[in-house]
């Protein structure tokens, strides 16, 4: 795909040292002859170097912006982005990946091959930190996915795509979930009203971004916090989007709770502090904590329409982000904002 403009956008906060590695690694990412290129660094509120980095991170032919968002959290800054952004394609990754030497290129090859709306690529957790007893639910917490296998495509924002007119229909992210807020899924919501819109998505399998999160995600404790977090915004999207119910949910935290407990008594767990969750655990524990959260968020109204494009109450919503993308001609190749 030639003659088409770019925008990579990160979000970031308090991370100024895996940042660095990845925008290390996105400096070799080749830009294809004819493509005008733009990386947009969302700076949400840091008190660490995040700016400096930022601001010593220098691209040949990219502009470069260092955007800071006060407002707390992911979505925030994923929305202040999007507004922003002067690109046709807009592409998504974290800032504890390293994206591949030909990700850009494989990712407008999947556009122009497949005539998609929407992509999402692959994400491979970096060889240091495989270990033999992880299962597929440990991999989908660290982000992990191999969409070959059979697992249901989703969006993953760790490597993900979408063209400008998708912001027709889909305008922003919900700024309820994600990091800064409930945890997680902002992304997963986002993905799914691409579908549920109608846009085309695709799997770029040769997109490979490589993730490196922090080993501290490896143990008990984390695995624990992890299946909370998927939990409670598992259950906004159930209540508030899909408009679904869990029957009796309270009487299932209970019987959760007592399921946990007497499982603990008769199999200790590993301490916190060491890697790896017994696969029951980890089950009880999203079980319990889902019921939990679907109990509070049903005595909310709900945010959307069912499975919804925007939300209900203009109150509790973003501005629209601008659909129109900003004329070639008008992009500075080396400017940094």
């Amino acid at each position: 795909m030639t003659d088409i403009s770019v925008s990579i956008i990160i979000c970031t906060r308090n991370r100024a040292r895996s940042l660095q590695q990845t925008l290390a690694a996105l400096g070799k990412a080749r830009i294809p002859l004819g493509c005008v290129a733009e990386l947009i660094v969302v700076d949400n509120a840091s008190t660490d170097d995040t700016a400096s980095v930022v601001a010593n991170f220098i691209l040949d032919s990219v502009r470069v912006v260092h955007l800071f968002e006060p407002k707390k959290g992911k979505s925030n800054s994923l929305n202040s982005a999007l507004a922003l952004a002067r690109g046709e394609i807009l592409i998504f990754t974290d800032d504890d990946v390293a994206p591949s030497e030909d990700w850009i290129e494989q990712i407008l090859l999947c556009f122009d091959d497949s005539e998609c709306d929407a992509l999402v690529g692959k994400v491979k957790l970096a060889p240091d930190l495989e270990r033999p007893w992880m299962k597929y639910l440990n991999k989908c917490y660290l982000a992990v996915n191999d969409f070959e296998s059979g697992e249901p495509l989703h969006w993953v924002g760790a490597n993900a795509a979408f063209h400008r007119r998708c912001l027709q229909r889909v305008r922003w992210f919900d700024p309820e979930l994600g990091p800064g807020a409930l945890g997680l899924a902002e992304d997963t919501l986002f993905g799914c009203q691409l579908m549920e819109a109608g846009y085309k998505m695709e799997y770029a399998r040769r997109a490979i971004v490589v993730h490196q999160p922090d080993k501290s995600r490896l143990t008990r404790g984390a695995w624990l916090h992890a299946a909370w977090l998927h939990a409670k915004c598992d259950a906004y999207v159930l209540h508030h989007w899909q408009h679904a119910k869990i029957r009796a949910a309270k009487i299932k935290l209970l019987w959760f709770q007592a399921k946990l407990k007497l499982r603990r008594l008769f199999q200790p767990p590993l301490p916190l502090e060491r890697e790896g969750c017994l696969d029951w655990e980890l089950s009880y524990v999203y079980h319990l904590a889902l019921c939990e959260y679907f109990s509070i968020e049903r005595r909310r109204p709900r945010n959307y329409s069912r499975r919804g494009l925007s939300k209900l109450s203009v109150l509790n919503r973003p501005a629209d982000i601008p659909v129109v993308q900003t004329p070639r001609d008008d992009w500075s190749e080396h400017a940094r904002v």
